[in-house]
């Protein structure tokens, strides 16, 4: 049994039991928009189980940076995870007095929460206050966790560093790289399973689209980095145009000064002409 924990949900379903509008296409409409607003709010919601374990994912693990929490990442076919599960459940009991919230990944389902956290090992246990995560190391009891949260035990451990943060940005592209090995995975068995295609053809598709998409992200770079830092020939052509520029310009003003001379020395010899013509008259 799963039970969504959201106010607005129940909100919603309670629009949805009210009466009536006399109008018959508020009859139609309104069940139809109220399923489409509780599905959608269903898929951020936190899902609790009757161990009181909360189901984090990558749509809700945000509610994980307020308030204090202990997350367990597991995988079905972990013998370890397998153990862990009743302490784990006893531990979910005791920490509700507390007011700490217990909660699990399963890593099959959620690569990219493995790849923002940074899980190479099951299971694994992290420490959250208010954002600060910390990685649980000590025994794997109930008792223990217990002592670890009530004794304040976290304080001892150093959190990781901002850069590692699950909200920093080489976390989030971690996160995308999990996801992305994930697609391909099921990729491939969608091609070699459903599809019939042999292992080989679906190995020589994943080459050629590596191949395409490296050849189009370099391209992309050279470009850019074109823009951004032209070579040294291509400023040499630059500084020899602005160069050439310059010295037709000087050309340029140098002609007028002469011209502007010209026209100044054209009216003396006019006038010298005239004396002359008068003197001999």
């Amino acid at each position: 049994m799963v039970r969504l924990k959201t106010k607005r949900s129940c909100k919603l379903l309670h629009q949805t039991n009210s009466p009536s509008c006399k109008l018959s296409c508020s009859q139609l409409v309104q069940p139809l928009l109220s399923i489409i607003l509780v599905s959608s709010i269903a898929g951020s919601a936190v899902a609790e189980t009757e161990t009181g374990v909360l189901t984090i994912t990558d749509a809700n693990w945000m509610v994980t940076m307020d308030g204090e929490w202990m997350i367990k990442f597991v995988a079905p076919w972990c013998p370890a995870c397998a153990q862990l599960k009743e302490h784990w459940e006893r531990f979910s009991s005791l920490a509700a007095a507390m007011g700490v919230s217990v909660g699990e990944v399963d890593v099959t389902e959620q690569p990219g929460l493995s790849g923002r956290f940074l899980v190479t090992t099951l299971p694994t246990i992290f420490h959250v206050k208010e954002g600060s995560v910390r990685r649980y190391v000590s025994v794997r009891e109930a008792e223990e966790f217990h002592a670890y949260i009530s004794n304040r035990r976290w304080e001892e451990v150093e959190p990781l560093p901002s850069w590692k943060s699950p909200t920093s940005p080489l976390m989030s592209c971690m996160a995308g790289l999990f996801r992305l090995s994930l697609w391909i995975r099921r990729t491939h068995g969608y091609l070699t399973g459903d599809l019939g295609m042999p292992v080989w053809g679906s190995y020589l598709s994943f080459a050629m689209a590596t191949l395409v998409t490296g050849l189009l992200m370099g391209l992309v770079l050279v470009l850019v980095a074109d823009c951004l830092c032209p070579s040294r020939q291509k400023r040499k052509e630059e500084r020899a145009g602005v160069c050439v520029s310059m010295a037709e310009e000087r050309q340029a003003s140098d002609a007028d000064e002469v011209e502007g001379s010209n026209e100044e020395e054209e009216p003396e010899t006019l006038r010298q002409r005239r004396g002359q013509a008068t003197c001999t008259s």
